[in-house]
């Protein structure tokens, strides 16, 4: 068992390196829902390409829950991202299983904002439903939809909301399409409304929840979207509720004695700020192991991750993260731990943390180590 300090492995990284990292983006987002049957369609590559030209956003995915896409996605494929954006405008393989995906995605820690037609359609099969619909919405669902020429922004009820930050003007295409209903879920607040009073920005209780009261895309694409002001709500909701901590895994081990190495974190345990995180390598033989620890998985040094070990006598092995931290594992049996104290500091916020088990193994390869998938950590609250 090791335990590390965040902050002490925070300062142990080169300034130059820090301030890469604070420059570059690294919130990942995900485009999720059934806004066509066709990813090439406008209705998702018009957002995709307006959330991406904020540079505020390392990946801006699309995760097509239509029976033409790739149906409803696993918790696992949707950890993988710090932030979900939700809406309808054809009908997903099954709207039950994907409101029960998404319910465990925010109860890991995972944010969703949620848009029309999602939080107003009446057709069936076309809002979120499952164990979404039981404390989860924020705008009560299926009151149908409101439209007409003129729609803006009207009163901004919380103006000092993070996602009213630099929304100065709203203003909806010759559609302009919002939810007709008004009703918010019990504890839910109004943010800021259209001119007309329908709702255009709500929180639900969880703050990992926002509702925007309009269509993504842009009037280019289609009248019933946003004219101005639209990419700057989209992204403010995006970036305010990705703060939960969470952990995910990538990439695969080699097999050596025991079979593949496992990285995992220890049940119930997140990347919490003011909490100790602890994660469990796995399937070592000896008992004794390493993790590396580090805040890259594009680069280690000059060698482009990930990198093929085979170089090093891991034959067959890949290195998938860089470590700048390096500890030692000791166990009596065959799953080690390592814990992770992370100080109550909202600097730390958003912060991306990668690690990778690796096994004593002598007899599996010239090197006597295999390793294990790779882990993911996203500080937050």
């Amino acid at each position: 068992m090791n335990t590390t300090n965040l902050r002490a492995l925070f300062l142990a990284v080169s300034l130059p390196a820090t301030l890469a990292l604070a420059q570059t983006p690294t919130v990942r987002v995900a485009l999720c829902g059934a806004a066509s049957t066709l990813n090439t369609a406008c209705q998702w590559t018009d957002v995709q390409t307006r959330l991406l030209a904020t540079g505020q956003f390392a990946a801006v995915d699309i995760i097509n829950v239509t029976t033409n896409g790739t149906g409803t996605p696993t918790l696992a494929q949707l950890l993988a991202y710090d932030a979900l954006l939700c809406w309808t405008n054809s009908t997903p393989a099954s709207n039950v299983l994907w409101g029960d995906v998404l319910a465990d995605y925010v109860d890991a820690g995972g944010g969703v904002v949620v848009s029309v037609f999602a939080n107003s359609s009446t057709t069936v099969g076309r809002n979120i439903d499952g164990r979404w619909q039981s404390g989860y919405e924020v705008i009560l669902d299926r009151t149908g939809s409101s439209s007409g020429a003129g729609g803006a922004l009207g009163n901004v009820l919380v103006p000092t909301h993070p996602v009213m930050a630099g929304v100065s003007t709203f203003t909806g295409g010759t559609l302009g399409t919002r939810p007709t209903g008004t009703a918010l879920e019990v504890g839910a607040t109004l943010i800021a409304e259209w001119n007309d009073g329908r709702v255009l920005v709500a929180e639900g209780a969880n703050p990992r929840r926002i509702d925007l009261g309009f269509y993504p895309p842009n009037a280019t694409c289609s009248q019933s979207g946003w004219a101005t002001g639209g990419d700057q709500l989209m992204t403010n909701a995006l970036l305010h509720v990705a703060s939960g901590a969470r952990f995910s895994t990538f990439g695969s081990g080699c097999p050596g004695l025991l079979g593949v190495p496992t990285l995992s974190a220890a049940a119930g345990s997140r990347p919490a700020l003011g909490s100790t995180f602890t994660q469990e390598v796995g399937n070592l033989p000896a008992g004794v192991g390493l993790i590396g620890i580090g805040f890259s998985d594009t680069l280690s040094g000059p060698f482009p991750l990930p990198l093929d070990l085979g170089l090093f006598g891991l034959t067959g092995c890949s290195l998938f993260v860089d470590p700048a931290v390096t500890l030692l594992l000791l166990s009596a049996g065959n799953t080690a731990t390592s814990s992770m104290p992370i100080p109550l500091d909202p600097t730390l916020q958003g912060l991306t943390i990668f690690s990778q088990g690796f096994a004593l193994d002598p007899t599996a390869n010239p090197a006597g180590l295999t390793v294990s998938n790779a882990g993911r950590a996203s500080v937050g609250s």
